[in-house]
């Protein structure tokens, strides 16, 4: 169930070494709607707005920097294609598709 808007500052720990205890600033996600206007009526369209986190502090324990932390929670990767590769073929996933 998506929140309410909620915000405030939560510890949370380093999602890289799983120790260190770092200040967050947290702000939950939330459904908007958005009313559009025609001549035959009124049409509302709602959509989810994600969860916003913003970092506060380097990590204490790994000393990763607040930027790093604050990609790794967004979902985006700070590996390089060939490290991203290298990872997939060390867990023997295929890194190509062939045709039959």
């Amino acid at each position: 169930m998506v929140g309410v808007g909620r915000k405030g500052q939560i510890e949370f720990l380093c999602p890289f070494c799983k120790v260190g205890k770092i200040q967050i600033y947290h702000k939950e996600g939330y459904i908007q709607s958005h009313k559009s206007h025609i001549a035959a009526g009124d049409k509302f369209t709602s959509y989810r707005v994600g969860d916003k986190y913003e970092v506060l502090e380097d990590c204490p324990n790994c000393h990763k920097s607040k930027k790093e932390i604050e990609a790794n929670l967004e979902g985006k990767s700070t590996l390089s294609h060939e490290e991203r590769l290298k990872k997939l073929k060390e867990r023997g996933l295929p890194t190509s598709v062939e045709y039959r």
